[in-house]
């Protein structure tokens, strides 16, 4: 990862933040980016010096095209073709002055050949030119991808790396607008604009050159309005980078609601709220297009602007050609020249708009890489690596908000190879304990251990590695049937597979699939029955083959005679394991070796059920609610 510091908070309004503040961050932001493109120095130094050559030759076809004027024109008007051609007597380098190639002694109906040789000696160069732009252009576009790769990796590891609380408060469709958009765009000021900052002055001053060797009065005629060109780029900037700042709000909005239209498809059309959501899109779309024609017009009002100011200069220049009768050649190449600057001029003029829009992406994506996650590994921490399954938890108290304890002083010991399981009223605080067993979130105070040993001494990877996890929420990935259940364990054979298939009673509907196990699921398995997927679900976490097992309401979804088959096949996967259910169905955990009733937060008793039925009122209440019928 970079190892600059992450630019300051104030500059994420930058709709709003005047230009003296956005200075310091906008220097910390740019030499951050230039920190991708140093290892790739090598490449980027190819890539310039193919710039620069490109550039260069912008200057010296001028000497060819006078060239030409002088063999060509005079030709056409019935005089004599020139025998002896001088391409540098109008510089002013006494040097080069006396350089002369003689024509070649041709017979009067041949001297055509010569004359067609030297015209195509201007399609050569720009061959020559366009081979070196190319070059230049491909080094660049490897520079781009390479730095866009890189920030696309950081990017997605760091959002990766972030804890659940992270994901709690942040829009999904803003992260999915970063990693895919906002990347792109920082990168492209990487590599393509520092490309153009080098390449298009470097075709400026050599074409400025050329022509002043030719006539220095007449060149400064025509050029001593340029430094104007600077004006209304100088003008426009602000409202541009206001623009651009809206857009980029407004695009992170666009992919928010298409993300949860998406993502929420049944819960629309079960609403009929197809219509709502395509306003709600539109009107996201057309505040987009409202601000990109805000910066589109003010990109493109500097193009004819920096053209009247060149005109004006080109203007005074034939002003004085008029008043000093110079040669026409010299006349022609001259002007060719200086409104070939013009071209260049206006690309630069646009950097300044496309290096707003760049700033505005980069902070956002540099935002995301440098974010600390609020759960993290302790520099010492070791990999948990034989796990005997002993959990200890020490007066726990967290809260989510900060505002009312989602558990207060909770303190249980749950010993290895056994069941238990975690009972009460939604809310009371079950899958919070879970989260923190597994380190989704951190405890506020006190403590939980494994094997006697804190869970924040371990590195979050192996101590997941050693939970199995079969939650009431499945999730399936858009990809092959046998794809997501090795997602439990990557390593696996696919005889492993089937047999945890097998023992989750789903081996049989995975053959009566199209294509069995290659058989390609739907977007979060949605081709499946509930019951299905959660099958799924536990097949994989049978396919981990973790030494402690976490079910949260692992057989919600399923019918009873499945259910039946899946407590069987849980049973068998439990033995020697430490497993901890959180169950709403009494039925479903009282067979378990201790039970322990949760409510706002707090252990109210542990015990086998026979003891809690006879001495917890709670439990009681609870037991009496779900079989009262019988």
């Amino acid at each position: 990862m970079a190892q600059d510091p992450t630019p300051s908070p104030r500059a994420l309004d930058l709709a709003t933040s005047s230009s003296d503040d956005l200075v310091e961050d906008r220097r910390a932001v740019f030499g951050r980016l230039l920190g991708y493109v140093k290892p790739l120095k090598g490449r980027f130094i190819w890539g310039i010096f193919f710039g620069i050559l490109a550039g260069v030759f912008n200057g010296f076809l001028l000497l060819v095209l006078k060239s030409v004027f002088v063999i060509v024109l005079p030709a056409s008007q019935g005089e004599e073709i020139q025998k002896v051609y001088r391409p540098f007597e109008d510089l002013h380098l006494p040097a080069l002055a006396q350089i002369e190639f003689p024509a070649p002694d041709l017979p009067a109906d041949q001297e055509w050949i010569f004359v067609l040789i030297v015209c195509l000696s201007i399609p050569v160069l720009l061959m020559i030119r366009g081979a070196f732009y190319f070059l230049h252009q491909y080094c660049m576009l490897w520079i781009n991808l390479k730095v866009l790769y890189r920030l696309r990796d950081e990017v997605f590891t760091s959002l990766m790396g972030q804890s659940l609380s992270f994901y709690n408060t942040v829009k999904q469709g803003e992260l999915i607008q970063t990693v895919a958009n906002q990347t792109r765009t920082t990168a492209d000021a990487g590599s393509q604009l520092l490309s153009a900052l080098i390449q298009h002055p470097i075709a400026i001053l050599s074409i400025i050159f050329m022509v002043a060797m030719m006539d220095p009065l007449y060149t400064f005629g025509a050029l001593f309005v340029f430094p104007l060109c600077i004006v209304p780029v100088a003008l426009i900037s602000r409202k541009v980078r206001k623009a651009g700042g809206k857009e980029e709000q407004e695009s992170e909005g666009l992919m928010v609601t298409l993300h949860e239209s998406f993502s929420g498809i049944r819960l629309v059309k079960a609403h009929g709220r197809e219509e709502y959501q395509r306003e709600r899109f539109n009107e996201g779309s057309r505040q987009i297009n409202k601000f990109i024609m805000r910066w589109k017009k003010a990109m493109e009002l500097s193009s004819p602007m920096v053209e009247i100011v060149g005109a004006l200069g080109i203007a005074i220049g034939m002003v004085y050609a008029w008043y000093t009768q110079i040669k026409p050649e010299t006349f022609l190449t001259i002007n060719l020249g200086l409104m070939s600057i013009y071209p260049h001029a206006k690309m630069l003029s646009r950097m300044q708009v496309q290096l707003q829009k760049c700033y505005v992406a980069a902070v956002k994506v540099f935002g995301y890489i440098d974010a600390v996650p609020d759960v993290r590994d302790r520099p010492d921490a070791t990999a948990l690596t034989t796990c005997h399954g002993e959990i200890e938890v020490k007066d726990v108290t967290f809260s989510y908000t900060g505002d009312s304890a989602a558990l207060a002083g909770v303190s249980l010991h749950f010993e290895p190879g056994k069941k238990y399981a975690l009972v009460g009223q939604s809310g009371s605080g079950k899958s919070t304990l879970l989260s923190l067993i597994l380190r989704f979130y951190e405890v506020e105070r006190g403590a939980i251990l494994i094997d006697g040993k804190d869970i924040r001494d371990y590195t979050q990877t192996s101590l997941r590695d050693n939970i199995g996890l079969v939650s009431q929420d499945t999730f399936l990935f858009h990809d092959t049937i046998r794809n997501n259940l090795r997602y439990g364990h990557l390593g696996a054979s696919d005889e492993a597979i089937e047999r945890a298939a097998k023992l989750a009673h789903a081996h049989d509907f995975i053959l009566a699939q199209p294509q069995g196990y290659e058989t390609i699921l739907g977007d979060k398995g949605c081709t499946l029955s509930g019951g299905q997927q959660q099958r799924l679900s536990i097949a994989r976490a049978i396919l981990r083959g973790a030494p402690i097992l976490f079910l949260d309401e692992a057989t919600s979804a399923l019918d009873s005679e499945s259910e039946k088959a899946i407590q069987d096949a849980l049973a068998e996967l439990s033995r020697g394991k430490t497993v901890i259910a959180i169950a709403h169905r009494l039925s479903t955990v009282l067979d378990s070796d201790e039970i322990v009733v949760m409510a706002n937060g707090r252990v109210l008793d542990k015990a086998p059920h026979e003891v809690l039925l006879d001495r917890c009122e709670e439990y009681r209440r609870l037991y009496q609610l779900q079989f009262s019928e019988a």
